[in-house]
C-alpha cells in the first residue's frame, strides 16, 4: 500500500483533533506437506489488512478491514465504536518516533531441493528405527510478514519478520505397544533449519515411550528438558503480566522486590539478541523494546506493561506491546523471553538425579490457575536412577504451586537454543510429587 496515501488519512483526522492509528500487515505464508513420498499439498497465500484505533473524547474505538479500499470507511467505523465506548483516558498512541527496522534474509533453495529435503526427511525417520511404522506426514511452513505503523502522534514505523518450521508426526509399535512422536525444528531461514537434530529427536520421542507404565507415588527430581522448560516459561510469563496483575489474575500481584523463586533463576527479555528468532527494536505500539529481568537471582523486579496498562498506574510502557494481526488490538506479550543459562551441562544436570523422571511431555499446562498457582500437569518420560535412564514411564501427574515449583528449581543448564519467542535452558527441580499407582 501507498504511504503517502495512508499519510493523507492521518492528516486529514489531525486537522478534525481525532487521533488515529494505522496498523498495516502484509503476510505471505507458504504451506508444504509431504506423505508417503509424495507432494501432498503445496500452496501459498497473501493477506492483507488495516487495524486502525482512534481516540475521541477520551473514547477508545477499533475497527479491521481485508480491503485496502475501504480505509476511509473503516476509519468512520472505529469513529462511530468509540463514541459508544466509556470514556477511558488510558488509552493513548506513542509519541512521534520515524524507524525502519527491516532485515534481509538469505536466498533460499527452489521449491524442487525443498521438496527433495523433505522426501529425504521421510526416508531418513523410517531408517532411523525400524519400530517407526508410520510418518503421517512432514510439513513445511514460511510466514514473512511486513508491518506499518502510523499515527496522528507523529508515529511512521515498519518492520518485517520472517520465521519458518518443518514439523512431523510418527508412529511407533513394538508390537505390543504403540506410542506417536510430534517434533519441529523452526528458524529464520531455511539454511538455519536443523533438520538432521529433528529426525533423531521425533524418532526419539516416539520409542523411548513405549510400554510405558505409570510407577508410585513419590518425590523424586525431575529434568525438564529445552523445550518442555520453554512451555513452562510460556506458562510463568503470565504472571509478569500487568494486565494480569491489575486484574488480580496473577500470583505475583505485590510481590515486586520480593523473592518469588530459587536465587539461581533468572529471566530476562533481550529484544535485541542476534539469536533471537525475530529480534525487535520496537513493540506494536511503537515504543522502543529495552533488555530488562523480571526475575534476577529469584527476586522480582518488573512485571511487562504496554501503554494502556502503564497508564493505569502513571508508568511508562516497558515496551510489551503484542499485535497478533491487524485484527487484534494491543495486548501484553514478550519479544524474546528466556532463562538465563546456568553452568552446569545437560549431562552433568540429568547424572545429579538420584531418583527422578526425564519430561518428554507435559499435559495440561492450558489448565493451570495464575490466580491461585495452583496446577496439575500429566507427565511421561523416562525414569533416572543414579544419573542413567531406565524404564519409561506414563500416566502420572505432577501437581503443586507455582511458586513452590519456581523456588524449586535447583539446576540450570549451560545450552539455550532460540527456537521460538519464549526459551530456556534445560531444568532441574527437587522435590517435586510425582502421582502415579
Amino acid at each position: 500500500m501507498n504511504v503517502g496515501y495512508l499519510f493523507g488519512f492521518i492528516e486529514s483526522l489531525k486537522k478534525q483533533k481525532i487521533d488515529c492509528e494505522v496498523f498495516f500487515q502484509e503476510k505471505e505464508k507458504s504451506t508444504l506437506i509431504i506423505s508417503r513420498q509424495e507432494v501432498e499439498n503445496y500452496q501459498t497465500s497473501k493477506e492483507y489488512g488495516i487495524g486502525v484505533r482512534v481516540i475521541k473524547e477520551g473514547k477508545h474505538g477499533f475497527a479491521y478491514t481485508t480491503n485496502l479500499e475501504e480505509l476511509n470507511e473503516i476509519i468512520q467505523k472505529a469513529i462511530e465504536v468509540s463514541q459508544i465506548m466509556e470514556e477511558d483516558r488510558n488509552w493513548q498512541f506513542s509519541k512521534e518516533l520515524i524507524l525502519k527496522d527491516t532485515k534481509c534474509y538469505p536466498e533460499e533453495p527452489s521449491l524442487q531441493e525443498k521438496i527433495s529435503r523433505l522426501l529425504e526427511l521421510e526416508r531418513e525417520i523410517y531408517s532411523k528405527d525400524k519400530r517407526i511404522k508410520t510418518v503421517r506426514n512432514v510439513v513445511w511452513e514460511k510466514t514473512h510478514e511486513n508491518n506499518k505503523i502510523l499515527s496522528t502522534t507523529g508515529l511512521f514505523l515498519e518492520y518485517n519478520q520472517q520465521y519458518q518450521y518443518v514439523y512431523t508426526e510418527v508412529g511407533a509399535s513394538d508390537g505390543i505397544n504403540e506410542r506417536s512422536g510430534f517434533d519441529f525444528d523452526v528458524a529464520r531461514s531455511w539454511q538455519e533449519l536443523e533438520l538432521d537434530k529433528l529426525v533423531d529427536k521425533v524418532v526419539w520421542q516416539a520409542t523411548s515411550l513405549l510400554g510405558a507404565s505409570p510407577k508410585r507415588t513419590q518425590s523424586v527430581d525431575i529434568i525438564l528438558p529445552m523445550e518442555r522448560a520453554g512451555e513452562f516459561l510460556e506458562l510463568i510469563s503470565e504472571l509478569f503480566s500487568a494486565d494480569n496483575v491489575q486484574k488480580g489474575k496473577s500470583i505475583l500481584k505485590g510481590f515486586l522486590g520480593e523473592r518469588v523463586a530459587s536465587s539461581v533463576l533468572n529471566i530476562i527479555e533481550d529484544p535485541f539478541c542476534g539469536e533471537a528468532l525475530v529480534p525487535r527494536a520496537f513493540d506494536d505500539e511503537g515504543m522502543k523494546t529495552c533488555r530488562k529481568y523480571f526475575v534476577r537471582n529469584g527476586i522480582l523486579e518488573n512485571y511487562a506493561y504496554n501503554i494502556y496498562t502503564a497508564n493505569k498506574e502513571g508508568k511508562i510502557s516497558t515496551g510489551n506491546g503484542v499485535r497478533g494481526s491487524f485484527k487484534a488490538l494491543p495486548q501484553v506479550g514478550y519479544f524474546n523471553l528466556y532463562i538465563e543459562p546456568g553452568e552446569k551441562s545437560e549431562r552433568e544436570l540429568i547424572e545429579s538425579v538420584r531418583n527422578g523422571v526425564y519430561v518428554i511431555s507435559l499435559m495440561g499446562l492450558h489448565l493451570a490457575d495464575t490466580i491461585s498457582g495452583d496446577f496439575s500437569l500429566g507427565i511421561e518420560g523416562l525414569w533416572i536412577r543414579n544419573g542413567e535412564f531406565l524404564d519409561p514411564v506414563a500416566e502420572m501427574t505432577i501437581s503443586g504451586n507455582l511458586k513452590d515449583f519456581l523456588k524449586n528449581i535447583s539446576g540450570i543448564g549451560n545450552k539455550l537454543n532460540f527456537k521460538g519467542n519464549i526459551n530456556s535452558p534445560m531444568l532441574k527441580l527437587e522435590d517435586i510429587i510425582l502421582a502415579g499407582k
